[in-house]
């Protein structure tokens, strides 16, 4: 905070100090000049001349950097809208590869279920075979 403070310091003394030396500068260029323009020929003071000129050149380099910041933020809109669409095509993505490994997991769990009903089977099987072995057995021994 203290760094803010401090900044808007500095920047108010060197806008001071601009000042002076646009004043002094103004009153060092007082006499009159003649301009021509092609068609017409204008007298002025020459500090009006100069502050025109400068007046024109901040213009120009105004209306140049708000183009170059219109573009950027068009730029920057762009690649935000594009960063959006590819967020938006990735959690799809990721919702359907969540939604894939769901059925993948209930298919693993049925398969493994049915191995276990196999094996169970074949135990039973293999128990009914033995209960038959010993019947006959039993039988045979009567």
């Amino acid at each position: 905070m203290g760094g803010s403070h401090l900044k808007k310091q500095v920047t108010t003394i060197i806008s001071i100090v601009l000042i002076i030396l646009i004043a002094i500068f103004a009153m060092l260029n007082l006499e009159k000049v003649n301009v021509s323009f092609g068609f017409t020929s204008v007298e002025m003071p020459l500090i009006l001349l100069i502050l025109f000129c400068l007046l024109i050149g901040a213009l120009i380099i105004f209306l140049f950097s708000s183009t170059q910041n219109i573009r950027k933020n068009r730029e920057y809109r762009d690649l935000q809208r594009e960063s959006d669409e590819r967020q938006q095509a990735l959690t799809a993505e990721i919702d359907q590869l969540k939604e894939s490994l769901k059925t993948l997991d209930t298919r693993l769990k049925n398969s493994s279920g049915k191995q276990e009903i196999g094996a169970k089977d074949q135990q039973i099987d293999k128990l009914k075979s033995e209960i038959e072995k010993l019947n006959q057995k039993l039988s045979s021994q009567k």
